[in-house]
């Protein structure tokens, strides 16, 4: 059964009244959500609050949803409308998980190389973390869950060519930024 398929099949099984449809889309999405929503608020636990909201929400209006756009693309919009109105409430800079940002230096490398990789994660962190919100959600669903830019447009409300200007410009600033960084430390 495709990804589709499966998810139409569980919400219409929810919308007769079986719950457990719905505890399977949880346990098939919740996840993501969460990596999504780490990544666009201050922490962990804010992350957790926003996952869990994303869920309660789902859950209230899965029987309305009417099948126009994928559930994948349908979630993963309000967990980014949440995390900007959560961002916009808090209006302090967020952080980015630095272990998910990139993956570990490999152990047989040496402590050197090891330390760089760290200096870099910290870099990227930082420099994502500066970005305006739309721009940091489209780089998080763009560069770290990997969607095609015509899915980030659904999930954002936009054009897919605001979509493609909107990244071109953040990833602009995110190498002059990194650039200055890196510059002053050398």
């Amino acid at each position: 059964m495709l990804v589709d398929q499966e998810d139409a099949a569980l919400v219409e099984a929810f919308k007769r009244g079986e719950e457990s449809a719905f505890t399977g889309l949880v346990i098939k999405y919740r996840e993501t959500v969460y990596r999504i929503a780490r990544r666009m608020v201050a922490n962990h636990e804010a992350g957790a609050d926003v996952t869990q909201e994303v869920f309660i929400r789902a859950h209230r209006a899965l029987p309305r949803f009417d099948g126009r756009s994928h559930l994948r693309t349908w979630l993963y919009r309000i967990t980014v409308n949440l995390c900007l109105d959560y961002q916009a409430r808090r209006n302090r800079h967020p952080w980015v998980d630095l272990e998910e940002i990139t993956a570990e230096a490999p152990a047989e490398t040496g402590p050197m190389a090891q330390a760089e990789a760290e200096a870099t994660r910290q870099a990227i962190a930082r420099a994502v973390a500066v970005l305006p919100l739309r721009q940091r959600a489209m780089v998080t669903l763009r560069l770290y869950q990997d969607l095609p830019y015509g899915e980030i447009a659904r999930i954002m409300g936009c054009s897919e060519g605001t979509v493609k200007a909107t990244m071109f410009a953040a990833l602009r600033k995110l190498r002059g930024l990194l650039a200055t960084e890196w510059s002053e430390k050398r």
